[in-house]
């Protein structure tokens, strides 16, 4: 019997981490973490799809805490104009209305000479200053605070040869 309740309370404990692993997601409002003393915990019941609007296509999509799918480069002295699906436990999140917002920002620790930003809501514009490579992560911002943040993904920047 004392096996039985051994392995009762592993299982409980397993399940209570698998269901409380997505509330803790991390709020980060210029660049302080408030409230949460743990690195991101990125929930997989957040759909997160960054779409080329030039392609109207999927270019990358969150899995877990990584990405798949690259962004399409960047020409330099040029932008490429990305737009995002956003699924919140099954609830798709309308980037159109008031409340929800698109953002874009630096990574933690990347180069800010690479590319420059153009926040519209409902998209962002990632402009091309430098040749080079860079990381940024995407922000689905409500009322103006954070509610989710991406984990970083590259951006290339590509001198036009023509």
């Amino acid at each position: 019997m004392k096996k039985f309740g051994f392995w009762m309370l592993i299982i409980m404990l397993a399940g209570m981490l698998v269901i409380g692993g997505c509330n803790g997601q991390e709020v980060v409002e210029n660049g302080h973490d408030h409230d949460h003393d743990h690195d991101h915990d990125y929930c997989e019941d957040i759909m997160f799809e960054i779409i080329d609007r030039s392609e109207d296509d999927v270019a990358a999509y969150v899995h877990g805490d990584h990405w798949h799918g690259d962004l399409p480069e960047v020409l330099e002295g040029d932008n490429v104009s990305l737009g995002a699906y956003i699924e919140d436990h099954g609830e798709v999140i309308e980037l159109e209305g008031d409340h929800y917002e698109l953002s874009v920002d630096y990574a933690s620790g990347a180069d800010e000479d690479i590319v420059s930003f153009d926040n519209h809501g409902d998209h962002v514009h990632i402009i091309g200053q430098q040749e080079g490579s860079t990381e940024v992560v995407f922000l689905l911002l409500h009322d103006g605070h954070t509610d989710y943040e991406t984990p970083p993904i590259t951006v290339q920047v590509v001198h036009d040869h023509d």
